[in-house]
């Protein structure tokens, strides 16, 4: 069907994003192909195997939060999605919709870079796979040929003692997208002290993701104290172009990242010397 209607055609699934597109008139397609009742199984469910959690493209944000699974292995996935909008959302909205989507301002984009996901695409070509630090290109633009579809995404299960920490900051209601979505994940060694894996990835700031990594690793090997929590918010405040619109200027986004990749990597450092947070 996409082969027919060519670039006149979108795809739709969960259709909350479409509906505001087209709503908006920001788009106005010829044709809609729905693919939400696709026969193949593996596009709906959630499988823990080989060390990775695979979400199929159909599997709702409603079905992520809830997921036994998901909650027991990646807890702070389901925390994220668990704060995407409100309920009704959530149990319309799909994992392969709000990746091919690239809304800038969505909350799991970012989780699912801090967490190494990649993202399984299949179109007449086949199958492939793409990393999520390479499948988000700008605004509403993914690493997606013509005709391509995503089918899941793999997170791979960080490694025992591994703790993340999402926080969302909005400036208007609490159904609204992130003003800042940071999350956090710290792992330290066993004297509770030593940094041996640091990863930061900022969301709704600028028009992708953003993550450095070259900051992470200055950390690792490390003592995790406050100054060097405070160093790497900095180096985030400072290294993205941050972005106008409704929720913020880009004057007070640099200010919340400095504030909220803090408190982030503050919390993830506190589940990880046994704290009362959770688990990665």
């Amino acid at each position: 069907m996409l082969d027919e209607h060519g670039e006149d055609a979108k795809v739709v699934a969960g259709s909350t994003a479409l509906t505001i597109m087209l709503r908006e008139r920001l788009i106005d397609p010829g044709a809609l192909v729905w693919i939400g009742r696709l026969p193949e199984p593996q596009l709906s469910r959630i499988e823990h195997a080989d060390g990775e959690l695979r979400i199929g493209a159909l599997v709702t944000h409603r079905d992520v939060e809830r997921d036994s699974t998901t909650r027991s292995v990646l807890p702070v996935l389901a925390e994220t999605f668990g704060k995407v909008a409100n309920v009704r959302v959530r149990n319309q909205a799909t994992v392969g919709g709000v990746v091919a989507e690239a809304d800038y301002a969505s909350d799991p984009p970012a989780v699912f870079l801090a967490l190494d996901a990649e993202v399984d695409v299949r179109g007449p070509n086949g199958a492939r796979t793409v990393a999520m630090s390479e499948f988000t290109l700008s605004f509403y633009s993914t690493a997606l040929e013509p005709n391509e579809i995503v089918t899941a995404v793999r997170v791979p299960v960080p490694q025992p003692g591994t703790h993340a920490v999402y926080h969302k900051f909005v400036t208007r209601s609490s159904e609204d997208r992130p003003c800042i979505g940071v999350i956090g994940v710290v792992r330290l060694a066993a004297d509770g002290r030593t940094a041996e894996d640091v990863r930061v990835a900022v969301g709704a700031a600028a028009e992708i993701p953003q993550r450095f990594t070259e900051l992470e690793q200055e950390l690792v090997g490390k003592e995790l104290d406050d100054a060097a929590i405070r160093a790497i918010a900095d180096g985030y405040a400072e290294r993205i172009d941050t972005l106008d619109d409704m929720r913020g200027s880009a004057w007070y986004r640099t200010q919340m990242v400095r504030v909220w990749v803090r408190r982030a990597l503050e919390d993830a450092r506190t589940a990880a010397q046994g704290g009362d947070a959770q688990a990665a």
